[in-house]
């Protein structure tokens, strides 16, 4: 038999940013603890509000499954005599177990056959094992801040008001703290009054829904998208995709209720991207924009209760945005009054970091190393990238900025253009930030992408000169969202760039600091970068073995080991694949504990079998035309090229015993395996793929 399950969390106002997590969080721990408690059930779904968190199960069992369980005692021989008798060991156990020695038989294991006793739990009532679970269930769930109210110890994002409990229409008693369950949920705060009482868990959206409370988030978003589309289209506009904000604004309330409002066409002067920072930040309005993409003097907020009069909301919602708008205007304006160029001394009053010094500092810093880049990668743009390196970070002491700090960049941009900047130099400012996350836009110009290196690679060579690695889930500096930023910019713009060199220059300026050796800061940026790299890789469609397989390799250029991971996927569909890689782990298997000084130190006068010598000459004569196509990136070729020595490999461990008699002999022969394993280990460690053989 089977039933409904119903709880809902009832609180005070619950922040927004809360709520996705807070649910996902009570699914996947009811779902946990009901399986721990062998109580089978159906769907699991969450929903909330502001003001509610709330869990539906279905069919959820009456009765926890029975548990058999099998305790082992002594074995067959000690617990009765050559006669058949129990012996006192045997007596010993059926009274440790409380049985009597007629209850216990004779149990067959994979060891052997030992005394036992079955014993059979009876699951208990449903109902009986949640009054158990759901106080400590609740005060479970995480939260990004906790509060404690009254005088009470209880923790929980918000005050907890009223709790609700129904399996079927039966109540499930629990307390926390001085709040008893029972089946009255409440109504919208405002527009309806009193407790509702539930007869049984389906009462439970319905009679919400009568009370203007739209429980649901998936129902309540697509009944706020409704609303934004025909107030956009009635004011001849539309909304621009924003995902971010129409979550944020679902969980901001329970009864989704829009209007659409105007401001002052004289604050269109100002800079689109304030005016929309504006709205969205402080008010979370939806602005409007024309077909063009340009934006309306309109806007559209979203009200949590139903509107009567209309008119007195919007005119409240209208001078509200006035305020707002105005203060960035006159933000704008003071931030005006002198060029970025000066600004960019206020950096030495902010700190970037304690022991990394000023924000000055950085920039010295991202000039010197983003000058290298661009003399490496992109000469003519040396000017450009020096200049804009210098007033990448000067907008960060500007009224705006720091009144929007999602606006850092973007100011930068708009106040460069003001003050006569280059276009190229404008768009740098911009551009540096990118990507603010994996699938985020990449840099547009080559300016910024070299500046944006620039300014990663500091962060990433100052953290890691103190120690600062990121572990498990804490990277209080977002230096993986750094390095994977590095990585894809590299990718994006085609760029062959030696990290160990840049490394090299980049640690100069902490080598005060006192920290480890620059070699092993080295080391831990490598290792750090592999994890970055197997996730992107990954993320390429590439297959897991040989991405193991490139990175183990080694590497130092990031566009290079992506190129020979896409190069040795595409080359396992190569009819030679297989049995290639069979020979060279063969190959590898052997020379375990082996060294030798450099490869290609075999002597040819000790070689005796024919299909060693012709191995050999093989290898030598495709030496050089590897090595070339290496040098030029043509990795499928080269793969390609190295499948050609396939069947002389294969003949060479069929006809050949590298472990000969001879020393001599011997180790010639694993001078010329490793000479041979040599071309591959340079492209990737064919030894990671499970091929059989």
């Amino acid at each position: 038999m089977t039933d409904t399950f119903l709880l809902e969390i009832g609180t005070e106002e619950i922040p927004a940013r809360f709520i996705p997590g807070a649910l996902q969080a009570l699914r996947e721990l009811a779902r946990e603890r009901l399986q721990q408690q062998r109580l089978s059930f159906g769907e699991l779904k969450t929903m909330g509000t502001p003001r509610r968190l709330t869990l539906f199960v279905s069919d959820l069992a009456s009765f926890q499954t029975d548990q058999e369980e099998t305790i082992i005692g002594p074995p067959q021989n000690r617990a009765f005599s050559e006669d058949g008798q129990p012996t006192q060991v045997a007596y010993g156990f059926a009274k440790a177990k409380k049985r009597a020695l007629e209850e216990l038989e004779l149990i067959e294991t994979s060891k052997g056959i030992y005394l036992g006793l079955r014993h059979t739990t009876k699951g208990l009532a449903a109902a009986t094992v949640l009054v158990e679970l759901l106080p400590q269930l609740i005060l479970d769930l995480p939260f990004p801040k906790f509060m404690r109210w009254g005088e009470g110890t209880i923790r929980f994002a918000r005050p907890i008001h009223w709790l609700v409990a129904l399996l079927g229409d039966q109540v499930i008693p629990f307390r926390i703290g001085e709040i008893e369950s029972g089946n009255q949920t409440r109504g919208h705060r405002f527009m309806a009054g009193g407790p509702i009482f539930l007869r049984d868990a389906a009462d439970y959206l319905p009679k919400l829904q009568e009370a203007f409370v739209i429980a649901d988030p998936e129902t309540r978003r697509a009944l706020l998208l409704k609303g934004l589309e025909s107030l956009s289209k009635k004011a001849g506009g539309e909304l621009l995709p924003d995902p971010e904000l129409v979550q944020e604004v679902t969980h901001l309330v329970e009864y989704p209720a829009p209007v659409e409002g105007r401001f002052d066409d004289a604050f269109l002067a100002l800079p689109a991207q304030v005016l929309i920072t504006s709205m969205k930040e402080h008010q979370r309005y939806f602005p409007l924009f024309k077909t063009d993409g340009s934006l309306m003097p309109r806007f559209i907020a979203v009200n949590n209760t139903k509107v009567h009069n209309s008119d007195q909301v919007i005119r409240g919602h209208e001078k509200v945005l006035r305020a707002r708008l105005a203060d960035a205007r006159f933000f704008f304006l003071e931030d005006l009054k002198e060029p970025l160029e000066k600004k960019v001394l206020l950096l030495k009053g902010v700190v970037f970091h304690s022991r990394l010094g000023t924000s000055y500092e950085k920039v010295e810093r991202i000039v010197a190393l983003a000058v290298i880049l661009a003399r490496k990668l992109a000469p003519e743009k040396t000017e450009g990238v020096e200049r804009t390196a210098w007033l990448c970070k000067a907008d960060l002491t500007t009224h705006m900025v720091g009144e929007f700090p999602t606006l850092q960049g973007i100011m930068g941009r708009e106040y460069a253009l003001r003050a006569g900047e280059p276009e190229e130099v404008a768009q740098g400012i911009e551009d540096h930030y990118r990507p603010y996350a994996h699938d985020g836009a990449l840099p547009q110009s080559i300016t910024g992408a070299l500046v944006g290196m620039a300014d990663r690679l500091d962060s990433l060579l100052g953290f890691f000169s103190l120690g600062q690695i990121p572990t498990g889930s804490a990277d209080p500096y977002a230096l993986r969202r750094m390095a994977q930023g590095l990585i894809l910019v590299i990718w994006d713009k085609g760029y062959s760039l030696s990290l160990s060199q840049v490394f090299d220059r980049g640690l100069e300026p902490f080598a005060k600091l006192g920290g480890e050796a620059p070699e092993q800061i080295k080391r831990d940026l490598f290792e750090f970068f592999n994890l970055r790299l197997g996730h992107l890789l990954e993320a390429e469609g590439i297959g897991r073995e040989t991405i193991e397989a490139v990175l183990a390799g080694g590497w130092d250029d990031l566009g290079e080991v992506k190129a020979r991971a896409q190069a040795l996927d595409q080359f396992q569909q190569h009819p030679d694949f297989s049995s290639l890689t069979r020979g060279c782990k063969r190959a590898l298997n052997i020379l375990k504990g082996f060294s030798a000084s450099e490869p290609g130190l075999v002597d040819k006068a000790l070689l005796i079998e024919p299909q060693e010598l012709e191995l050999l000459a093989l290898i030598r004569e495709k030496e050089e035309r590897l090595n070339q196509l290496f040098r030029e990136q043509k990795f499928l070729a080269y793969l390609q090229e190295l499948a050609q020595l396939r069947t002389p490999i294969d003949a060479f461990f069929d006809k050949v015993l590298v472990m000969a008699p001879d020393n001599q002999v011997k180790n010639n022969r694993l001078a010329l395996l490793f000479y041979l394993t040599s071309l591959f280990n340079r492209f990737a460690v064919f030894s990671k793929f499970s091929i059989s053989g």
